[in-house]
């Protein structure tokens, strides 16, 4: 016999307490995860700015580091683009607590029921919302785009400089010979690499970013220049003017 009958079941009560430490929560494990994507990019920048200084720092130095630093981070962007995935899954879980409960208490309106119902289910049944491809685009032009590109130019003027100014282009070609692979197999996949990261970088500018990351307001009415030194609170008086016409109709 079962200890509370269907008829006797009521609902369990929903305290501001539970939804402050279900908030805080969600919290700690999104400050976690971001911790971990600030991880990697200083690993990243750190590769980087090592080998840079180390392949310029005499002219017969090798630049087969450079090559190593570039396959380096690469894995460094696959790993954050896995890691960015977790934290947008719960950075989501916090977007949703705040505009369907605190953005209403704040306005004195009634709790959106959509946001938190759509909270239940994600937590009833977690997924990720992202996928791999798309967090691969928002790492890549957030930061990755950059500092892979900005390799493989230091690799270009590294053959190039190194260790004299090169006098021809079958000169600049041979000094890339790693071993028993020639110069031109790797300018060859270094070209086809660079088109793919450059096709990707304009790709992450084109798709939208997930509904998870911050957006910009757009902007309504903007104030000379003049007038931000003068008159520093009149986008704040704009503002509130738009909010008693929105009131009043």
């Amino acid at each position: 016999m079962p200890l509370h009958p269907p008829t006797a079941r009521t609902q369990a009560p929903l305290s501001d307490g539970a939804i402050g430490h279900l908030w805080r929560g969600e919290l700690s494990r999104a400050d976690g995860w971001r911790t971990r994507l600030d991880t990697t990019v200083n690993w990243s920048i750190s590769v980087t700015a090592a080998v840079v200084t180390f392949s310029f720092s005499q002219p017969s130095a090798s630049s087969i580091p450079i090559l190593a630093a570039i396959w380096l981070v690469t894995i460094f962007l696959v790993v954050e683009a896995r890691r960015y995935r977790y934290y947008d899954f719960w950075y989501r879980r916090l977007r949703l607590i705040e505009d369907g409960l605190w953005t209403p208490i704040l306005r004195r309106e009634p709790v959106d029921e959509d946001a938190l119902r759509e909270l239940a289910v994600d937590m009833e049944r977690p997924q990720l919302q992202v996928t791999f491809i798309a967090a691969l685009l928002v790492r890549i032009r957030r930061v990755y785009g950059s500092l892979l590109l900005m390799l493989v130019m230091v690799w270009v003027v590294k053959l190039d400089l190194h260790p004299v100014p090169a006098e021809s282009l079958g000169e600049f070609i041979s000094r890339a010979r790693i071993g028993p692979l020639p110069g031109m197999a790797l300018f060859l996949f270094m070209g086809a690499a660079s088109f793919v990261l450059v096709l990707a970088l304009i790709l992450s500018f084109v798709v939208p970013a997930p509904s998870g990351e911050l957006r910009t307001r757009p902007r309504m009415q903007r104030p000379q220049l003049w007038e931000k030194f003068t008159r520093p609170y009149l986008r704040q008086r704009q503002r509130a003017i738009r909010r008693a016409r929105a009131i009043r109709t």
